[in-house]
């Protein structure tokens, strides 16, 4: 396994004999800023870059189900869940497959001043017995550490962007709906599309700076 950058610390222990997995990640907000953004339950799903999502229902009163294409074992996952809050806990509590919960919970980061949080994402399996999981160890979730990774993307982007008018509805209204491989291709063509305005720009003042100089 490649070594996880500082920002993200992980204990990957979701094999067959273990019963769960844990990632940490680094926030740039304080303990108000994260808990308010665990209250979108469906937003922290969608993050997750590894989960193509074909179906997703809100139940009312804390239960949602999904159905999604995980691309770190292959497999397709369709479950009903109760999602509840404690505090600065949140957990996921699944009907169907072999994980049994997953929780985010925030801890104060004493290495970063402000009061900044670190977010702690565990997936557990020991409701499952240890017999089935050992049978049906290709269906445990691989995801884990990516979504880390991507939970800290995003809270990055969200405390850079969120002041720019406009942004914060394109990411809820229009990124978050997309597939991960949609999502790609949009920030290619932003890309691509800013690298053509840039060249046109240089290209205008060019003109201008030539034409000046001609009816100088």
């Amino acid at each position: 396994m490649s070594e996880t950058p500082a920002p993200v610390k992980q204990n990957d222990k979701s094999d067959a004999g273990k019963d769960s997995a844990w990632v940490t990640i680094e926030t740039p907000f304080d303990t108000k800023g994260v808990s308010a953004f665990l209250d979108d339950v469906e937003r922290l799903f969608r993050i997750n870059s590894q989960l193509v999502f074909e179906d997703w229902q809100s139940l009312g009163n804390g239960e949602y189900s999904f159905k999604a294409k995980n691309l770190s074992n292959d497999k397709t996952v369709q479950t009903r869940f109760m999602a509840t809050r404690q505090g600065s806990t949140l957990m996921v509590t699944y009907r169907d497959g072999l994980k049994t919960t997953t929780t985010f919970r925030l801890d104060p980061n004493p290495g970063a001043p402000g009061g900044l949080v670190n977010l702690t994402v565990t997936d557990d399996y020991s409701g499952t017995p240890a017999e089935e999981r050992e049978a049906r160890i290709d269906e445990v979730d691989k995801s884990l550490v990516q979504w880390g990774h991507d939970l800290r993307k995003y809270l990055l982007a969200w405390k850079k962007w969120a002041w720019v008018p406009g942004w914060k509805l394109y990411m809820r209204r229009v990124w978050q709906p997309m597939r991960p491989m949609a999502r790609r291709i949009c920030y290619m063509l932003i890309i691509i599309t800013f690298l053509e305005f840039v060249a046109f720009l240089m290209v205008f003042i060019i003109f201008w700076l030539e034409l000046d100089k001609y009816f100088g």
